[in-house]
């Protein structure tokens, strides 16, 4: 009887439901990790009659079941806090992306990130490198349409930042004397991070008018680092007066020489009461050793110095799918691409609308209590199918008996 056979069918569809709800509740706690999810289509029909222009509908007899598809829900799982910086999650559609030792890319949602002996940024579980795009090792900048490569965060590196802005601020006597002066000095620092002290020194000229001088004990014999007038409005305002200042070594002992900076004078008023200048702000840094790094929203990752600098190291690399539900999942928390998923497009997280958020993990999709339910309702299919061949069975051997 082919009803035995259809039943067998009914099984084998209901057993590999069955095997798909399994995997998913094991697969509970698995950090973004995707639902699967099974559907059945019939199989091919056996036609008793075609019907007839006369009122009669064709006649077909069903012989069984399979498995139409078994595909993954690819929804955003919840995000679990972890507070640890290189725990990443995606708030998005986009994956990030990693190379094997032999340099084969696979794409991943497990942000569970480390560095490696070489400072590698690389994946915990398996040792693959994150791709992104290196920063440049002076100005921080980031080429993002160059080629990604593997990224590499310089643990216990230093870091110096060149003075490039100074400024003073303050009040200059206005019932001071022609002639009469008044000094102050600001620290500011060369490109191996090396202070060097400047002593400005101004002095009246005219009413409203001030020469400034810089000198520092720093710089080459029988040279002047930065001259200039300040002239004040009948308001005692700077209406002109900001210069810049070239320091040339004496012995640079390798650092960029001449030192050049802006040296802004727009915080100094001329009122009648004691000149009270005084340095306010310079950009630069002595050195310092990295102490932490988090990594921002777009990906970029940042370190920052002990001697308060922040730095840019570089930024992940994201990938997006036309066809996310058509990648296929190579095991471990890695997908890669297929004919149907379409090629990956490599981009920032921003870029293709992603949000990273550092710090967190993203969760499986998994819902226990839909599983469960579709536990039972495969089970009892599975049970009916059984029953429907034993009832085929029961019948056969009627029909033998007959015989006898």
């Amino acid at each position: 009887m082919s009803s035995i056979y259809t039943g067998v069918s009914g099984m084998q569809a209901n057993q590999q439901a069955v095997e798909v709800v399994a995997n998913n509740v094991a697969n509970l706690n698995t950090i973004a990790y995707k639902a699967g999810r099974i559907s059945f289509q019939e199989t091919l029909l056996r036609t008793l009659s075609n019907g007839g222009q006369e009122g009669t509908n064709p006649m077909q007899i069903g012989t069984g079941v399979t498995v139409g598809s078994i595909d993954k829900t690819m929804s955003q799982g919840n995000l679990r806090q972890t507070g640890r910086p290189l725990d990443l999650a995606i708030a998005g559609d986009t994956f990030f992306v990693v190379r094997d030792a032999n340099n084969a890319t696979y794409f991943t949602r497990n942000g569970i990130f480390q560095l490696d002996a070489n400072n590698r940024l690389v994946m915990a579980s398996n040792g693959m490198s994150i791709i992104g795009w290196q920063a440049d090792l002076y100005t921080g900048n980031v080429d993002t349409d160059s080629v990604p490569s593997e990224l590499h965060i310089p643990i216990g590196s230093v870091y110096a930042t060149q003075t490039l802005k100074a400024s003073m601020g303050g009040n200059l006597n206005a019932a001071a004397a022609v002639d009469d002066t008044t000094r102050a000095s600001i620290t500011v620092y060369d490109s191996q991070g090396t202070a060097h002290q400047i002593e400005v020194e101004f002095t009246k000229t005219d009413a409203g008018e001030w020469d400034w001088e810089a000198t520092s004990p720093d710089a080459t014999v029988a040279t002047t680092p930065g001259t200039g007038t300040l002239i004040f409005d009948e308001h005692g305002m700077l209406t002109s007066g900001s210069g810049t200042v070239s320091l040339d070594f004496t012995s640079s002992g390798g650092a960029t020489s001449p030192l050049v900076f802006d040296l802004d004078f727009s915080a100094i008023t001329q009122l009648d009461g004691t000149s009270t200048i005084q340095p306010l702000s310079q950009d630069g840094l002595p050195m310092g050793v990295l102490q932490n790094l988090y990594i921002g929203s777009d990906g970029t990752i940042y370190g920052t110095f002990t001697n308060g600098a922040t730095r840019v190291f570089g930024q992940l690399a994201t990938a997006r799918f036309a066809n996310t539900a058509g990648m296929i999942d190579e095991g471990s928390g890695l997908w890669n691409t297929t004919i149907n998923s379409g090629a990956p497009l490599i981009q920032p997280a921003t870029t293709s609308g992603s949000l990273i958020r550092s710090g967190f993990l993203e969760m499986s999709n998994v819902d226990l209590t839909t599983e469960f339910a579709n536990l039972i309702e495969f089970q009892r299919g599975f049970q009916a199918n059984s029953r429907s061949i034993t009832t085929s069975d029961e019948m056969m051997q009627d029909v033998l008996q007959l015989k006898r």
